[in-house]
């Protein structure tokens, strides 16, 4: 099912009038609990770039419903769009392994039947995890030369772990999924996806979420690019546990352009304290959903929330390990 809006040519002319005449092509997959999150990154994506006409497709179950109406509106107010909307159901004989604990939900899947979500003349997509903020022009992005590869990726810096679960070497990296530069073209050619899902097949032990299975296909078929275009939570802990020199790490987050909220440290949280939570928030007033108030913003956390900001750390950590040691039924809210 498909349905799709296109916003009128006369409507385009000033976002065409720059020279780019091929539009920039985005692939979303979400659910319902986070198409808030969708609106947010779309709405910073056409606000920090202009200049470029983006063609978004949002894929979703068929099994659940979208606020479409309310993500359109969101979007009125940049002409340098078109939105459609359109549902997928994988195949249910697949066994594919999921995380929700660590996020990873099944959407996180739908980007593997890419090719069925865009016309035979487009060559290259670019995916966008629904937690991420645009800070900057995607017009560089957009345009890198993949040199002949699948796909344009991010590494994490110094992720062993992945590497080593997957049997694959050091020097070849291990990338986070959330942002993919595909050449659309080559992915089909390649039965891609096939190659993926006939590894999750094979190796069930090893995958824990697709993200897996595309570092073990295509290490060896992909463009690694600048940290800033990919820029994840390990990026802004402290103290930071990355392998890299600390000048290094101050000049990705100062030249940051993709923020991704990954892992537990989500913007939409009432005790979030990632740094660039303002970033989120300043886009999430852009939108339909300015007025969303965290569900953990309950007048007991904010008590909690106060007092941490004026209580010692060594207090702070005795309340926690006590907390911790509480039966389940007695413990605080424990922010998501």
């Amino acid at each position: 099912m498909e349905n799709r809006t296109r916003v009128p040519a006369s409507d385009t002319s000033g976002a065409r009038s720059t020279g780019v005449t091929d539009p920039v092509n985005i692939l979303l997959c979400t659910n319902a609990l986070f198409l808030q999150h969708a609106a947010v990154c779309l709405t910073s994506l056409l606000a920090n770039s202009p200049e470029s006409f983006f063609d978004i497709v949002i894929v979703r179950r068929p099994t659940e419903e979208l606020d479409e109406a309310k993500l359109r509106r969101s979007l009125t107010p940049f002409p340098n769009h078109s939105l459609s909307f359109r549902e997928f159901t994988i195949p249910p004989d697949l066994l594919l392994p999921l995380n929700p604990a660590a996020h990873y939900t099944i959407d996180t899947y739908t980007r593997l039947w890419v090719e069925e979500f865009f016309p035979a003349n487009v060559s290259r997509v670019l995916y966008l995890d629904a937690d991420m903020v645009v800070v900057g022009s995607i017009e560089p992005l957009w345009t890198v030369d993949l040199d002949g590869a699948l796909l344009g990726t991010v590494d994490i810096p110094g992720s062993d772990r992945g590497v080593t679960r997957l049997g694959m070497s050091m020097e070849d990296g291990y990338f986070n999924a959330g942002m993919l530069v595909i050449d659309l073209e080559q992915w089909r050619a390649t039965r891609a996806a096939e190659a993926v899902l006939e590894y999750i097949r094979l190796n069930p032990e090893r995958v824990l979420y697709d993200q897996d299975a595309l570092n073990a296909c295509f290490h060896g078929h992909r463009k690694r690019l600048d940290y800033k275009w990919n820029v994840i939570w390990p990026f802004y802990r402290e103290p930071s546990r990355l392998p890299l020199e600390h000048a290094e790490l101050e000049r990705v987050r100062r030249e940051a352009l993709i923020v991704h909220f990954n892992g537990g440290s989500k913007p939409w949280s009432y005790f979030c304290d990632h740094p660039r939570k303002a970033d989120y928030e300043k886009y999430l007033r852009m939108t339909e959903w300015r007025d969303f108030v965290p569900l953990d913003r309950t007048p007991l956390n904010m008590v909690r929330k106060g007092l941490g900001a004026v209580l010692p750390a060594p207090v702070k950590r005795w309340i926690k390990s006590s907390l911790a040691r509480m039966p389940a039924t007695r413990r605080l809210a424990n922010p998501a």
